[in-house]
């Protein structure tokens, strides 16, 4: 399968990664100014931050730049003259001039220039270290892609419920159509087989994902873009679906994965898959089973070659020879797996108990996940049911968040960082921009509060154990949302 995009007007799958200039002066801890420029261009994307005392920045921007400088070759009026001609001919989004290093106030002929080029100008005090904008930048970047990843895992598991249940491909695009924002097509033979959502705005986007020789799927829009590579897994569940009508395949898979269950619960023996094993061309000495999302059977059957698929209520599985072909699709297809150690067949009820523990930590972190996973405390953590956590979160996290509300304090932040750098004052120090005896002191509030200290191992683990379960819970109630 190939694919191919078009596109046009000015918006792109970026975007979405990006902060604002808006944004960045609306982060009390980076205490930015806005001093001049068009307030409209406050909702100009920032696409990094570049710090430089160079007089001609331009050979190392590409465009979208918060470019920071303390101004140590601005010494004379041609000087910033030149500094902002070639910042703003560079298509940087705006300048940021920090201030109580080299100059206690901006320069005036800076201010000039920029008011003549139309750069908005912002203004960093003393203090504020420029890093801490890149870090920030950063920061959103990757909990953008990771909201983007999720969603298109969501948007992948209502596809294939909707291939178990039979929707039809009408149907189908209509869901990609809604939860894409925009109006999806699917077009085999030159032919228009469906088309669902609203029509595209005349400056909008156009991406097309070829799947197959004679069909493509294609989105358009007026907002944001989504990926090629994401445009055409939804065309080939898609595609699947509407070539999906092997009955005799589909009760095959559906026998496979009733007797996985009955080898899960040892209602049956593990030998009873060995005519069919051997048929796949599995040797039963070593074999490696994978867990994958409700509705996956199908999809894994055209990607999984040479291995046995079952389709059973809530899951779907797949023994494997190696982990390499369940670890490759579920990079291909976005989609979360949890798979085995190597086991020999009469080991498989443990093999499949493993495979779905680690497809739950899958759902969190995306992508494939081993049984190495598994051995760490997040691995055992995710094995507990919600109900076995909550202790943890009411009685130790709760009293914390409630006092940083009430007080304005920043306590879990603090903790969240010491337990992430081991325990480390100092590594905690440098990283929040605090004293020692600064964070020993929220320490000790956190003690007080909590009644655990998190100087002691033990209590160092529990207070770790309540933050995992209630980022959890966050977890799943804004996917339930």
């Amino acid at each position: 399968m190939s694919f191919s995009e078009s596109t046009s007007g000015t918006k792109s799958s970026e975007g979405t990664c990006q902060a604002t200039l808006r944004d960045l002066l609306g982060v009390a801890d980076l205490q930015l100014q806005w001093i001049l420029g068009d307030h409209g261009k406050m909702e100009r994307a920032v696409r990094w931050a570049h710090t430089t005392e160079l007089l001609d920045p331009s050979p190392y921007l590409r465009g979208g730049e918060l470019v920071c400088t303390v101004g140590a070759s601005l010494t004379h009026p041609e000087a910033c003259c030149s500094f902002v001609a070639a910042v703003s001919g560079a298509n940087a989004a705006a300048l940021c001039f920090g201030t109580g290093d080299l100059h206690e106030d901006i320069p005036s002929a800076l201010l000039d220039a920029c008011q003549q080029h139309g750069l908005p100008l912002l203004h960093a005090p003393k203090g504020v270290p420029f890093i801490r904008v890149a870090e920030y930048l950063s920061e959103r970047r990757v909990a953008a892609e990771i909201q983007e990843s999720r969603r298109a895992e969501l948007l992948m598991s209502k596809l294939l419920a909707a291939v178990r249940g039979q929707v039809p491909v009408s149907g189908m695009v209509a869901i990609v159509a809604e939860s894409l924002r925009g109006r999806v097509e699917l077009i085999v033979d030159e032919r228009v087989i469906a088309t669902e959502g609203a029509d595209r705005a005349a400056e909008g986007v156009l991406v097309t994902a070829a799947v197959e020789k004679r069909s493509t799927l294609t989105w358009s829009g007026a907002g944001v873009a989504p990926s090629l590579t994401l445009l055409g897994q939804l065309g080939r569940v898609i595609e699947l679906a509407r070539h999906e009508r092997d009955v005799e395949e589909a009760l095959k898979r559906e026998r496979v994965g009733q007797l996985l269950l009955l080898v899960e619960d040892r209602l049956a023996n593990p030998i009873a898959l060995r005519p069919i094993l051997y048929e796949t061309g599995i040797d039963e000495r070593r074999l490696v089973l994978s867990a994958w999302p409700d509705g996956a059977a199908a999809l894994l059957s055209a990607h999984l070659v040479d291995s046995l698929i079952g389709e059973a209520p809530g899951i779907a599985l797949a023994v494997t020879r190696t982990a390499d072909p369940a670890y490759g699709a579920a990079q291909m297809l976005t989609l979360p797996c949890g798979y085995s150690s190597p086991v020999e067949l009469v080991e498989l009820p443990r093999a499949i108990a493993e495979a779905r523990a680690a497809l739950k930590l899958a759902r969190r972190r995306g992508g494939a996940v081993g049984p190495d996973a598994l051995t760490s405390l997040e691995g055992l953590l995710e094995q507990q049911p919600e109900r076995r956590l909550s202790p943890f979160i009411d009685q130790i996290l709760t009293p914390l968040i409630t006092s940083d509300d009430r007080h304005g304090t920043r306590h879990v932040e603090t903790l969240r960082t010491f337990l992430r750098l081991g325990g480390s004052l100092q590594d905690t120090a440098k990283e929040q921009y605090l004293h020692v005896n600064t964070v020993r002191h929220r320490l000790a509030r956190i003690h007080l509060i909590t009644g655990h200290d998190p100087l002691v191992f033990a209590d160092r683990v529990a207070l770790a154990i309540a933050l995992w379960a209630y980022d959890r819970r966050q977890t799943g109630q804004n996917r339930a949302m």
